[in-house]
Formats: C-alpha cells, structure tokens, sequence
C-alpha cells in the first residue's frame, strides 16, 4: 500500500514541477538575506540612530510575504501537508502525516509584527520576532528535507513502477506472440498433415485400382478367353480379392490378439515382397490395459514402416520386434536394407521440412501422438532402418 503511495506521490511530484512551484528553500534564503540586514555588525549604530536599511528591509520583507502566501496557495504546499515525512529518512520511512504546516502562519504572523516594528522604527521587537522566525524556518527545513527526501524516493519508486510496467507488458507480448507463432506451426502442421493425409489416400486408392486391374480384371478376361479353365482361375480370382480384401480391413482384437496380428502381417509381407521377414515379440508381454483403438493405431505403424520398406529399402531381411520392460511397451521394426537420412532426431522432433515423401512418416508421427508414445527412427545410409515406438504401459 506504501509502495502506491510512492508511486502516486511520484507523479503529483512530476506534475507540480511542470508547474512551476516556489520552492522553500527560495523562500529561506530571502529571509537569511533580511536577517544579514537586520544583523549586520560593519556600522555600529547609536541607540536612537535611525536605521539606515530601513526602506531595503521593508522592501525585502514585503518580497517575502509574498513569497510565503505564493506558496501556500501552491501544489506543493498541499502535497507537503499531506504526505508522510520522517526524521529518519535515510534509514526508514516512518508513517506519519503532517496534518498542516502550521509553521508557515506562524511565521507569516510574525512577518508582519516584524515589518511593523521595522516601520516604528522599535529594532529590539523586530529582532525579537526575527529570531523567533528564524526559528520556525528551521523547522520548515527540516520539513522540506524530508519531502525532498521523500520526493525522490517516490521518483524511485515511480521509476521502478513504470520499468516493471513495461516488462510486464513486454512480457505479455512476448507470450502472444509465442502463442501465435505456435498455433501457426500447429495450423501449418495439420494443413500439411491434412494435405499429406489426402495424398496418401490418393495413392492408396490407385494402388488398389491397379491391383484390380492387374490381378482381378485381367483373371476374369481369362476366364472369358478360356472357358475350360474357369473353375480354376475362379478359384484364384477368389484368393487374390480375399488378399486385397484382407489388406483394406484391419485384424478385428477381439478375436485376434495384437502379437498374432504382428506375426500374421510379418508372414504375408514376406509372401507378397520376397522379403524375409519374421517377428520377435516377447512370449510375456500383457497389453490388456491397451484399448482396441490404440492396438490398431500400433498395428497401423508396423504396417506402414513395413509397406515403406517395400517401397524404398530394397531390403533383404526385416526383423519385427516387441517386448515390456520396465513399464515400457517397445516396438521395433528394423531392415537391412539402404536406409535414409531422417528427418527426425533421436528424441523424435522434427530436424529437417517434411515434404510429400515423408507422407508414411508423417502418418506414423501422429499416430504415436495419439498413443502418448515416443517415436524415432534411427537410419544413416547404407547401413539400414530402424523405426522404433515406446509406450507407457498404463492404461
């Protein structure tokens, strides 16, 4: 609460100095010019001589009234009367007010008493009055010392107020444009990922197509060419829709455990690439805290490492593996084939711009997401490709 009184007195201070207010000080050093001349000992004067700085004290004396009622009716009388002062100002605040400077009328009542003695030519009463403002005006000191004191204490802490405001603010604007700059990644990236996700979806389709077309059209022309192979060619058209049929649909979990899927889509891969490809999954793994959603989502991405192998690796051998330990689901497909520079690190960030060839990367990033899990891929070149996957094993 102190601390907003600074601050406010601060700026009341700044006001008032725009305004040209008299300063006390001003006003003492005219009364020490009056006292000189009151005071002066370089002539020696008799008694009943008259005083020879009669008219110069009158005239000073009138400049101080004046001065003194100026700065009664100034701001700055109004905020000395206001503000808390303190003997101790070097060493502490002490809260208290100065409910009036009562000094100030004391001193403009003995002003005039003392400019009527000048007048009457009585020096002893005017001395007599002078010393008693003298007085009073060091009192006034000690007040303006302390306001002085206070004012710049108040600058202090106004200053202090206005810096911590700005960093406040630039703070603030700090955190919004951070915040902005993340939701344009965010929104960069889901209109890449949505982009991307559309592309592959194209290919998939003409993949399809040209299987179709490449298998089960080009059967069903047999047939049609060779009627007394029908039954036989019919037998294979059967076998190769049922593969296409198999690969469109996912393995239902309900019948099927997750490890047997790995193992059946490991077996076809070889049957259908050459590729010699076998899965190592650990005999004790428990993945019922697993939802069927986040089975197929793992099922999803063995399934795309293993078609990205078929399309780029020109790889040999592959090696599908899964295992638990310490409360870590670990899955793992790595191949021999050419390998690639990746675009991830060895946390799983982003190093590089993703383009429409990292399309299965992408894919495979946000489904780890969704799984809350940790995704790299490890490859140099020609030294192989290991895609890897860890999940918490929590439900």
């Amino acid at each position: 609460m102190k601390f907003v009184l600074y601050v406010l007195s601060g700026a009341l201070f700044l006001s008032c100095a725009s305004h040209n207010n008299p300063a006390l000080q001003e006003i003492i050093s005219k009364w020490a010019h009056i006292d000189d001349l009151l005071f002066t000992e370089e002539k020696p004067l008799p008694p009943d001589a008259p005083f020879p700085s009669e008219a110069l004290l009158l005239s000073k004396t009138d400049d101080f009234i004046q001065s003194l009622l100026y700065f009664k009716e100034s701001d700055l009388y109004r905020i000395y009367s206001s503000i808390p002062f303190s003997t101790e100002i070097k060493n502490r605040f002490l809260i208290y007010k100065v409910k009036d400077l009562h000094e100030v009328d004391l001193v403009l009542d003995l002003t005039l008493k003392f400019r009527d003695s000048v007048t009457l030519g009585d020096m002893e009463k005017a001395k007599e009055a002078s010393l008693k403002i003298h007085k009073y005006l060091i009192s006034l000191l000690i007040i303006d010392g302390d306001a002085q004191r206070y004012i710049n204490a108040s600058y202090l802490n106004l200053f202090t107020a206005l810096v911590f405001f700005i960093i406040i603010i630039m703070l603030f604007i700090l955190f919004l444009h951070r915040s902005l700059v993340t939701s344009l990644k965010r929104e960069t990236a889901g209109i890449v990922f949505s982009h991307a996700y559309m592309l592959a979806q194209d290919e998939e389709r003409a993949r399809i197509s040209r299987e179709l077309h490449d298998t089960v059209i080009q059967d069903m022309r047999c047939v049609l060419l060779e009627p007394e192979k029908a039954e036989l060619k019919i037998a294979e058209l059967m076998k190769k829709t049922r593969d296409i049929c198999n690969c469109l649909v996912p393995p239902d979990f309900r019948f099927s455990e997750l490890p047997d899927a790995l193992r059946q889509l490991c077996l076809d891969f070889g049957k259908r690439t050459g590729i010699d490809c076998h899965a190592e999954i650990d005999a004790n793994i428990k993945l019922e805290f697993l939802s069927m959603e986040k089975r197929l989502q793992i099922y999803r991405i063995a399934e795309e490492a293993l078609t990205n192998i078929e399309k780029h690796a020109e790889a040999k051998e592959v090696i599908v593996t899964m295992r638990q330990s310490n409360e870590i689901i670990y899955i793992g497909i790595d191949d021999d084939g050419k390998g690639f520079n990746s675009p991830l690190d060895d946390s799983g960030s982003i190093i590089t711009s993703l383009d429409k060839s990292h399309i299965g990367i992408i894919s495979m990033k946000e489904r780890s997401a969704i799984l809350g899990g940790r995704f790299k891929i490890v490859s140099a070149i020609g030294e192989g490709t290991l895609v890897c996957l860890e999940i918490p094993a929590v439900g």
